[in-house]
């Protein structure tokens, strides 16, 4: 009797949405204490990046390594940025009734907050550097990679626009979120995360070593 071969592409194909699916769901759940989403974002990423240059095989095994391995830096990096939105958001909505120069100052600054945001986890994930160095870096690339950070930001906005635009709109994308949303923007993410990140890999800078899993 002949033996059914599961190397085809068929089930290639479906092994890797299975990855993709639980890698959505790990990141749910270590985002739920909210705290621990910074580490969440930081461990999708480093996975996600991984896979993008193909040297990632286990997606959970590799979550979980990530998680114990940078918790620490991610979550004072979470910090940071949960306290400062926090501050833009209750400034944006104070000035809205206010001068309009103090308006236009407060929403540029929530611009650049976004755009840090979008290259910050993922930097973690990539880099060997200090808290104020990989935001000054976030920083810099997000203004060297311009075109990139506009399509990051507006893929990572998309869960707000959804909640924005109504009950339905929100029905229909919050089982997309909770089965595959969240690591496949962060997969559409890593296409430009990874050429943005080339000049780390020039030997200027520490790239870290993400081989110790078995």
């Amino acid at each position: 009797m002949n033996k059914m071969v599961f190397n085809n592409p068929f089930f290639e194909r479906m092994g890797e949405i299975g990855d993709w699916i639980i890698l959505n769901i790990l990141f749910i759940l270590a985002s739920l204490p909210l705290v621990t989403a910074g580490m969440a974002y930081t461990a999708m990423y480093q996975v996600v990046m991984r896979r993008t240059r193909g040297e990632s095989q286990y997606a959970a095994r590799e979550f979980i390594h990530a998680c114990k391995t940078e918790w620490k830096q991610s979550t004072k990096l979470w910090i940071i940025f949960l306290f400062t939105g926090i501050l833009l958001a209750f400034d944006t909505f104070y000035c809205q009734n206010l001068w309009t120069g103090l308006n236009i100052a407060v929403i540029c600054l929530d611009i650049v907050w976004c755009f840090a945001f979008v290259y910050v986890f993922p930097l973690q994930a990539r880099v060997e550097n200090s808290i104020k160095n990989t935001i000054v870096n976030a920083l810099l690339l997000s203004v060297k990679y311009l075109p990139y950070t506009v399509i990051m930001v507006l893929a990572d906005s998309i869960p707000f626009i959804c909640i924005a635009s109504g009950i339905y709109v929100s029905g229909i994308a919050l089982p997309v979120y909770c089965v595959i949303g969240f690591s496949l923007t962060a997969k559409i993410n890593s296409i430009f995360l990874d050429k943005a990140f080339k000049v780390f890999t020039d030997g200027r800078n520490q790239e870290k070593n993400t081989t110790g899993i078995l």
